[in-house]
This record gives structure tokens, C-alpha cells and sequence, in this order.
């Protein structure tokens, strides 16, 4: 009796370890399959921030010669806010991290909310080269840090000034563009160039920044980049020729993008792309407004995607926070309490009724 006990005991064992190496077997499967089945269903976002682009070379130019296809071909497909403006200073960084955070910061002052970014990462447990800071002004650790959202839930970046590869970056880079970018690392080192470096190379860097854009998307498919292409802004070195040619080249890698979500069926019809101005300039082009506080300058927001409508322009106030407001929606993430409002009339009324 006692070793048919025995013998029942091993037996008993023996199914347990299997039940147990099989449960292990297809838990990782099946994890691995949702995982699969829940990539496809969060949307893609794509956001495109220009730096100091008046709405006169832009949206206001009745020739539109600078943004042909902006204007002429992909304003059909979406929606134009026509009357986007800072609530903050007339700056890059102040709207960069209004959309980033869904609050208004004055400029320089140290963030203490989670950025868009953590909040994704945190929600789909997505690893950090899903989501990109391209070309950026500032480190994305410029965010609030807590048991929650810390340095973990940060993206990917290669931003401004830092200029920092990682080994994951690098590997997918061409010889060429990492010597150019680590070349542009020592020249700004230099200190009689200090004061100038940020306009006189920038047309060159964006041309990098734009490829490491493409070799991400190639790569590793993000779910969510910011893309902060820079040329523009050298309208500060005093060359009108210059600021018009630097928005001509962003009008046509714009295009490009929104060609490429259209094609490649990772991003086909599961979408959004937004593209904006941080804020626009005075009269004589080279500076910010004078008064920027009391008196911001007004330019534009172009959003497309699924459920977005189709060649409408909206000439109403929006504000930059806005934009945060509804990628939060569109991602479906809860947020602290954002300072600005859903942009319901950009999405078909069916879209937004079923939220």
C-alpha cells in the first residue's frame, strides 16, 4: 500500500511540473499574442513642431509658394486650426512642453507633471524606442519624477544640445551621419562659435535629424514621436532667403511623412498626424514679439488621421495645451488634470459620440 502511495505521489508530481511547464509555455504565448493584437489597436501619433513660422510665409501667403503641400494637397485630407496661440511666452520651449505636458510653463521653469510620453508608456507598457523626442530643444527629463513616472517611462531621443546616441540609436545610423553628428558635438565646443552655432549649422542638422527620423520609423516602428525639426529658426542669422528655404524643405519632408503613413501598413489608417508652429515672430522676422506675454503671436495647427474630418478649417482660438488634451484622448490614457480642452470639432461627429 505504501508504495502504491508512493508510486500515486511521483504520478501526481510528474503532472504537476508538466501542468505547470505547459501554463508557463502558453501564458508566454498568449501574452505575447495580446501584446501583438493590443499594438494594433493603440494609434500611431505623429507630431511635427516647427520653430518661429509666421502665418504670413505660411497659411496667409495667397500663393502658399513655401508650403505647396501643406496647403495644396494635404489640407483636403484634414483639419486647419487657423488661429492656434501661446498662452505663455512667445518661446520654443514654452510650447513645446504644452503640448508635451498639457501645461502652460513659464519659460525655464522646472516641469513637475508627467509628460505625454510616461503616461503612454506606462498605460501599454511599451519599451522606450517606441516612443521618440527628435530634435527636441530640451532633455525629456525636464518631467516630473515619482514611484509612478520615473526615468523609466522616458522615450527615446536624440534632442538638443546634448545630442546624446545611444547604442541602440547608433546601430542603425550610416557611419557618415554619427561623424557628422559627433563632429557637430566638438564644434560647439568651441567657444568662439558659441554664440552662433545654434543657426549657422542647423540647416545641416536638420538634414540628420530628418534621416534619424526615417531610419526610427524604418527601425523600430514607434508608436508616438515628436519630431522638432530646427532650420527655420535661422531666421535669427538675419537671411529672409534662408527661413523661407528651411520651411520649402520642412513643407516637403512633411509631405513625405504623411506619404509614407498613407503607404507603409503599419501606420496606414491608424494615424494622426499633427503639425504646428511653436509660435511666430515680429515683423521683421529675425525676433520674437516684443511683447509676448500680453500679446502672442496667433499660427496654425494641421491635424489628420482616422476619424478626423476632411478639408475643414476652423478659424476659432485652440491653444497648444489643447493638443495634448485630444492626443490623450485619442490614446485613450488618463491624465492629472491637463489645462486644455478636446478638440471636438476635428473629429466626425459618429467618432467622438461613441467616447
Amino acid at each position: 500500500m505504501l508504495g502504491k502511495m508512493n508510486l500515486y505521489k511521483l504520478i501526481f508530481k510528474i503532472i504537476f511540473i508538466i501542468f505547470i511547464v505547459f501554463s508557463l509555455f502558453f501564458k508566454e504565448n498568449l501574452s505575447l499574442y495580446a501584446k501583438k493584437i493590443s499594438d494594433k489597436k493603440i494609434p500611431n501619433i505623429i507630431i511635427i513642431m516647427l520653430n518661429g513660422v509666421r502665418n504670413i510665409e505660411s497659411i496667409e501667403d495667397p500663393t502658399h509658394q513655401y508650403i505647396p503641400n501643406l496647403w495644396n494637397k494635404m489640407r483636403r485630407e484634414g483639419v486647419l486650426y487657423t488661429n492656434l496661440v501661446n498662452l505663455n511666452s512667445e518661446f520654443h520651449v514654452p510650447a513645446a512642453d504644452a503640448v508635451i505636458t498639457g501645461k502652460n510653463y513659464p519659460f525655464y521653469r522646472r516641469i513637475n507633471t508627467p509628460s505625454i510620453f510616461q503616461y503612454i508608456r506606462k498605460k501599454y507598457a511599451l519599451p522606450a524606442n517606441r516612443l521618440w523626442s527628435i530634435g527636441n530643444w530640451y532633455y525629456n527629463d525636464r518631467v516630473y519624477e515619482a514611484d509612478d513616472y520615473s526615468k523609466d517611462t522616458y522615450p527615446s531621443q536624440m534632442s538638443m544640445p546634448q545630442l546624446k546616441l545611444s547604442a541602440e540609436l547608433e546601430s542603425v545610423l550610416t557611419k557618415q551621419e554619427t561623424m557628422f553628428i559627433e563632429f557637430f558635438k566638438e564644434f560647439r565646443r568651441l567657444e568662439i562659435i558659441k554664440s552662433l552655432y545654434f543657426y549657422i549649422h542647423w540647416d545641416s542638422m536638420d538634414e540628420v535629424y530628418y534621416r534619424v527620423f526615417k531610419r526610427v520609423i524604418e527601425k523600430f516602428k514607434p508608436k508616438f514621436i515628436f519630431y522638432m525639426p530646427m532650420a527655420t529658426d535661422s531666421a535669427h542669422y538675419g537671411t529672409f532667403s534662408r527661413y523661407t528655404l528651411a520651411l520649402k524643405h520642412n513643407d516637403e519632408r512633411i509631405f513625405e511623412i504623411w506619404q509614407m503613413i498613407n503607404r507603409d501598413p503599419f501606420y496606414k489608417d491608424n494615424t494622426y498626424l499633427v503639425v504646428c508652429p511653436d509660435h511666430g515672430r515680429n515683423l521683421y522676422y529675425r525676433h520674437h514679439n516684443e511683447n509676448t506675454y500680453n500679446n502672442p503671436s496667433s499660427v496654425w495647427m494641421y491635424i489628420y488621421g482616422p476619424d478626423i474630418k476632411k478639408g475643414v478649417i476652423v478659424d476659432r482660438i485652440v491653444h497648444h495645451i489643447d493638443i495634448f488634451s485630444t492626443l490623450a484622448y485619442i490614446m485613450d490614457i488618463e491624465t492629472e488634470a491637463s489645462e486644455g480642452r478636446i478638440l471636438q470639432d476635428c473629429f466626425r461627429k459618429n467618432a467622438f459620440s461613441d467616447s
